[in-house]
């Protein structure tokens, strides 16, 4: 059926059900036949309805019934659409490089050029199958790796809390969402424990992915909580009712697409492949006017009918880097993939070029650069109020719950030496968890053997002595004994305890301050080993703690880092202008930059310390792992999420590890930068042969006249280019600074090589062709095409080989060409006219439109010696073209530095085909169109049968087939090509350092003023990152390993937020309700509650 769009209410605002209003502009679409009776609203229900819908109870689900409904459910997780692989195949031909090759592969045809267009077809295939393969690979690699960092969720299952994977949950599970979660469905939230709906805790709860908010929400008992959204404060149990699909966001998801960013490497490829193609448009246009307005050249229709169209593909096909998509991406994937095995999966690809590029990194302290292993110094436990040590340790642990299994609550408890006796006699009847906010958490215990209540209160020193009703008394001595812990240190913990359960007034319920706990929590082993590691890259290293500030020296002065550091107050003071609190810097940028750290640091905090030094063009890494670092790693540029860090944490993360410490951090930035080396060095040699094949090949068509063929070029891609794939897994040296993208140096760089390489290639030519050099010095038969040669070398054969034949004879006096030559061509020309001219002969002997014995005799040899020239310049572009990349890839001498044994692999296998080709040529291949099939002429300068060309077949003197490019094996001047290319070769380290220092690539001559330059470029190509949906809602790849689903808005925008709680239900036969899992009700759901533009107000939305 057919649903019209009408808008609610005319063209006046909408009034949302939860207060909200929708823009005029937006309408919702109506489906009038849907009954209100066919869904339910569970934020408009009480938890007893939800849990008779549900058809479950607080205590959860069993295992069996979980099964079942897992299958009428189906899995918690938007539906991973089905690929059409052939569509993703055929979606590595779809980019501006693949273009231009189709483009050159349809002129091919069009001129019935089969050979070059099979060849050019079977590269573009060949490319394409190569991507598709090795991506497909590393996607298969990585998301086997990443499916261990799969969300989770505790259940209640037979009455007892299980660990499972989020997928698995189901409509009527029981969960426990706490702070520091994703939470993993939509869910009501049941009460308390204990609790009474008047002195209730909100949990606090951030939808800014869903709905947009800033602020964290606040959800009571019977409120919903999102799928997608992240716990910032509290911890609750709470009912399943929707999943999947079925969600919140999992109906927006289905109805728009999800995006993603344009990576930066994409743009970078873009950028040098619009340079390439503008290089190769200015040279095409360049040929075409000079040859067919210079040169006069003809085009006729039908097979090698035009010569210089053919000619210009040479340059289409030459200048085209149609490896370079399939060579960076697979570079980048195989990269993404061995930093997932050493413990750094990437969960945005771009990232990996950052990494590379981050030139400062803030760190976590505690469980990055320390352990996270905290125990109690039993000995040093500091009692007030008459307590004893082990009254502290007992009422300690009695305040920690071990439910969660937060690391503080299970040191305390594992700390009392009979804390597996305490169950027998003490309850917990409500516990009030950590938030950020308080800083505390609070117990309230019943003793079972006296009826006794009281409170437990334990968290920051500060907090705690705050509640003590003698804190002013105490304040002295307490914070006396922080100092000395944290100069010892160690980490404090407030404990204080108060009789009852708080609802009176009485002096009895006052807090006691009990004890200061020492805790501990040594560094890393390797932790100040990777410090220096870090700062010997070029990357230094901030400590960011919200521990107190004398702890934070303490650590930072055992690892090495430097103790300038100040508590986030300073910065606080020195954002607002106090010029005391800059402590001698210009402005709070200088002052973040030149301090080792900030301690006693609020989440908000991180966030500005990360901008601040954003603004100071810094490409800053930010380590986290609880839900409060997630604004901060989305600030950062490179967002890690540290081993064993929340949901929440990972899905804000750029990086997620899977090994504990910041050693892992530096592997992955060495790592990157490995990655980084490869992409550049490919891009700098794929300038390089852009430039080198157009200026070459361009300029020796316009000056000399002379064509180069297609078929050598293609093949020089394939096995060239096809070698490049070798890089991705190049041995290569990091740098030892941070690395970004300067395309201007590449340009310059690669335009200097080309042309260089252009040089050397022109200097071939000229020598060989336009002198007697390798005649005269090295005993070899000439190819010299000029003019006065070619006259005085044909005089002397056809006087030795034709005694009597006039030069300007017609060849019909070569009995060669006489016998195959037709009557009409030579008419009654005989043997006896060999003496005479062409001018003597009469007019009634009619071959005056043959050519003359010198002519035949000058294009036979000028096609001999051009077909074996070109095998000759073919190899020596081949050569001296890869050989660049040992140049290129590294600052050094490139002969004292050791590529990768798959990098001379490649380069050796390609380099001998190319020699065979040239040694053997292809046999006169492509035969001219105006031919004769057998040659009187056709013999090297020697005198000598041209060898590997059996045919025998010429162009025609005096017709555009002279300037066919066809291809004879060049023979002993493949010695030449390897020996010319070696000899240039030597000139290309001493031409890379000038231009290293000239342009001071990679800090060459001044390394501070090139590391600002950097930064600078750096900060320009980070981008926006998308907004974070639920974890497991998107097709693992290896652009997306953590299956984390992104949109460019929040869900309000998409869908209404009054029916965000709204499930289709179904009757059973005795009227009993139940959530029923139908896609198409789901479907109108969404589409009812859909947000559109009213510029579709006139159309109809179709079922």
């Amino acid at each position: 059926r057919t649903l019209e769009c009408q808008p609610s209410g005319g063209s006046s605002p909408q009034t949302l059900s939860d207060g909200g209003m929708a823009e005029a502009s937006e309408v919702k679409v109506e489906v009038k036949e849907v009954s209100s009776q066919d869904e339910v609203d569970f934020s408009k229900i009480d938890n007893n309805a939800a849990l008779k819908i549900l058809q479950c109870d607080a205590h959860g689900l069993t295992s069996a019934q979980a099964a079942e409904r897992l299958i009428e459910f189906g899995a918690n997780k938007l539906p991973e659409g089905t690929r059409n692989q052939l569509l993703v195949f055929l979606g590595y031909l779809w980019n501006p490089l693949s273009w231009a090759m189709e483009a050159a592969a349809i002129i091919s045809i069009a001129l019935l050029d089969y050979a070059d267009f099979a060849l050019i077809v079977a590269l573009l295939i060949l490319n394409a199958c190569i991507s598709y393969v090795e991506e497909s690979n590393a996607d298969k690699a990585i998301k086997a790796l990443a499916a261990a960092l799969a969300p989770k969720a505790k259940a209640l299952r037979d009455g007892e809390v299980n660990t499972i994977d989020a997928i698995n949950l189901v409509p009527g599970d029981v969960i426990i969402i706490r702070l520091g979660d994703i939470v993993p469905a939509d869910c009501k939230i049941l009460p308390e424990d204990g609790g009474s709906e008047g002195e209730e805790t909100p949990m606090q709860i951030d939808q800014a992915a869903l709905t947009g908010e800033s602020l964290p929400s606040k959800k009571f008992t019977g409120g919903v909580a999102f799928s997608g959204s992240a716990i910032k404060q509290g911890e609750r149990h709470a009912v399943v009712y929707a999943t999947g699909v079925n969600t919140f966001f999992g109906r927006a998801a289905a109805l728009i697409s999800s995006t993603n960013n344009v990576a930066n490497l994409q743009i970078i490829m873009t950028r040098i492949g619009y340079m390439c193609l503008i290089t190769i448009g200015i040279w095409i246009i360049i040929e075409l006017t000079v040859q067919f307005g210079h040169y006069s050249h003809s085009c006729v229709a039908g097979e090698e009918g035009c010569p210089t169209l053919t000619n210009m593909l040479v340059i289409i096909v030459g200048g085209i880097p149609i490896a370079m998509p399939t060579v960076l991406s697979v570079t980048l994937a195989l990269g993404a993939f061995k930093l997932a095995k050493e413990g750094a999966i990437v969960a945005r690809m771009s990232a990996v070029e950052e990494m590379a590029g981050m030139d400062l990194l803030c760190s976590d302290k505690t469980g990055t650069l320390t352990l996270n292993k905290l125990s109690v110094e039993t000995q040093s436990v500091m009692p007030y109020s008459g307590h004893s040590i082990t009254d502290c340790l007992k009422y300690a642990a009695l305040s920690a719950n071990i439910v969660t299994e937060e690391p503080i609550d299970m040191v305390l408890y594992e700390s009392y030496p009979d804390s597996k006796g305490l169950k027998d006699r003490y309850k917990t009847v409500r516990y009030v968890p950590f938030n950020p906010t308080d800083k505390f958490t609070q117990a309230t215990v019943r003793d079972n053997q006296t009826g006794e209540t009281f409170r437990l209160c334990k968290g920051s020193p500060q907090v705690v002595l705050a509640k003590a009703w003698n804190s002013s008394e105490i304040s002295e001595q307490v914070n006396a004994k922080m100092v000395e812990f944290a100069l010892r240190g160690f980490r404090s913990l407030g404990l204080a305890i108060a009789k009852g359960d708080g609802s009176g007034d009485s002096k009895e319920n006052r807090w006691d301050m009990m004890c200061l706990l020492p805790m501990f929590d040594p560094p890393r082993h390797d932790t100040k080993e990777t410090i220096e590691r870090c700062q010997q890259q070029g990357i230094s290293v901030k400590m960011i703690t919200g521990d107190h500030l004398l702890i934070g020296k303490e650590t930072a002065k055992m690892l090495g880092m430097g103790t300038m550091m100040y508590p986030s107050e300073i910065l606080i003071k020195a954002k607002q202008g106090d010029v005391t609190a800059l402590h001698g810097c210009k402005d709070v940028g200088e002052l973040c930059e030149k301090c080792n750290g900030f301690a006693e640091v609020f989440p908000e905090h991180k966030y500005e310390i990360v901008a601040i030094l954003q603004g100071c063009d810094h490409v800053v890494g930010m380590t986290g792992d609880g839900v409060n670092d997630a604004p901060a790693l989305k600030k950062a540029d490179v967002g890690i999420a540290v081993h064993g860090a929340t949901d929440a944490a990972r899905g804000a993360a750029d990086i997620v590890l899977t090994e504990p410490g910041l050693s892992t951090i530096v592997t992955a930035v060495i790592g990157a930068r490995k990655i980084f080396q490869r992409m550049t060095t490919y891009s700098k040699y794929t300038v390089s042969m852009t430039f080198r094949i157009c200026f070459t090949f361009g300029l020796l068509t316009v000056i000399y006249d002379w064509y180069f063929p297609t078929l050598l070029i293609v093949i020089l891609a394939v096995f060239n280019d096809g070698a490049m794939i070798a890089l991705a897994k190049d041995r290569v040296t990091p740098s030892k600074l941070p690395n970004s993208w300067d395309l201007k140096n590449i340009f310059l760089m690669g335009m200097v090589y080309g042309l260089y390489l252009t040089l050397s290639s022109w200097a071939l030519y000229q020598t060989a062709v336009k002198t007697q050099f390798f005649q005269e010095y090295c005993g070899l038969f000439s190819l010299n095409d000029q003019d006065s040669n070619l006259i005085t070398w044909c005089e002397e054969h056809i006087t030795r080989s034709f005694p009597g034949v006039n030069l300007e004879a017609p060849i019909c006096a070569i009995p060669t060409y006489s016998e195959i030559l037709t009557a009409g061509e030579c008419g009654t020309y005989t043997q006896a006219q060999a003496g005479l001219s062409v001018s003597d002969l009469p007019q009634s002997f009619g071959v005056h439109d043959v050519p003359t014995v010198m002519e035949q005799c000058k294009t036979e040899q000028i096609y001999i010696r051009g077909a074996m020239m070109r095998s000759l310049l073919y190899l020596q572009v081949s050569v001296s073209g890869q050989a660049l990349v040992f140049v290129v890839r590294h600052q050094g001498w490139s002969i004292m530095q050791r590529a990768g044994l798959a990098t001379y692999l490649a380069f050796l296998f390609a380099q001998i085909g190319a020699t065979v080709i040239s040694l053997f040529g292809f046999g006169g291949y492509v035969p001219p169109r105006h031919n004769y099939e057998s040659c009187a002429f056709c013999v090297l300068s020697t005198g000598k049968k041209v060898p590997f060309f059996n045919s025998g077949v010429v162009p025609i003197a005096g017709t555009e087939s002279v300037y066919t490019a066809s291809i004879i094996g060049c023979t002993s001047y493949v010695v030449v090509a390897w020996i010319w290319s070696g000899i240039w070769y030597v000139l290309l380290d001493p031409i890379k350092w000038g231009l290293c220092w000239a342009l001071n690539e990679d800090g060459f001559r001044n390394t501070p003023a090139w590391q600002k330059n950097k930064q600078s470029i750096a900060r320009r190509s980070t981008e926006t990152k998308e907004i974070q949906g639920p974890a497991g809602t998107a097709p693992i790849s290896h652009a997306n390993p953590m299956g984390r689903a992104s949109m460019s808005k929040p869900v309000s925008a998409v869908l209404d937020r009054s029916s965000a709680a709204v499930v289709p239900v179904k009757r059973d036969s005795m009227g009993n309700t139940t959530v029923a899992n139908d896609p198409v009700r789901i479907a109108q759901i969404a589409r009812r509650s859909a947000l559109l533009r009213a510029s579709m107000t006139a159309g109809q939305v179709k079922e």
